[in-house]
């Protein structure tokens, strides 16, 4: 009696999904066109509306936090970019301004200083504060523009940088003193 429960039992397993299957084609076809929908989309949004209203203000507060801890990082970028702009520019104006120095040549020692001082003062003249500062002043642009030159080998800081750094401070009419930004 037992193996005939147990078959019986598996036949009705068997049977349940197929049914289930089936009724709804059964169940369409005999009732009439109207039948019983569940609102289930307004339950939905009135579920949603105050859900919504507690994650957006979190979602902006985290996109904010996001964008504060990175606002340091992209503001040093861009402003390590601008310096880089700001030299090479330096750099071709020095090669344009200077007499018998052109852009893609080497730049003789006798040239270099007027080159390294003529691009110096155009970046002191043309750039923002900042980023003056932030290349290291009046000096540091003069030796950001003196590495970034194609000088020749004899060339050395002590008789290129050195004479730029004088005019620039001669120039400026305070010895010792050249515009910090």
């Amino acid at each position: 009696m037992t193996h005939r429960f147990r078959l019986g039992l598996a036949l009705a397993c068997a049977a349940l999904p197929f049914a289930a299957l089936l009724s709804p084609a059964h169940a369409a076809a005999a009732l009439p066109a109207t039948g019983v929908s569940l609102p289930w989309g307004d339950w939905l949004t009135g579920l949603l509306q105050p859900v919504s209203a507690f994650l957006v203000p979190l979602a902006a507060a985290a996109v904010t936090a996001g964008i504060a801890r990175v606002a340091p990082w992209a503001a040093s970028v861009l402003t390590r970019d601008r310096v880089e702009a700001a030299i090479r520019a330096g750099a071709e104006f020095g090669q344009n301004a200077v007499a018998g120095a052109a852009k893609g040549r080497t730049v003789s020692v006798d040239l270099g200083s007027a080159v390294v001082a003529a691009g110096a003062r155009h970046v002191l003249a043309t750039a923002p504060a900042h980023v003056v500062r932030s290349a290291g002043g009046a000096e540091g642009v003069a030796a950001r523009i003196f590495r970034a030159l194609p000088l020749d080998p004899q060339a050395s800081a002590a008789t290129v940088l050195a004479p730029a750094l004088a005019e620039l401070r001669d120039r400026d009419g305070r010895p010792g003193a050249a515009r910090q930004g």
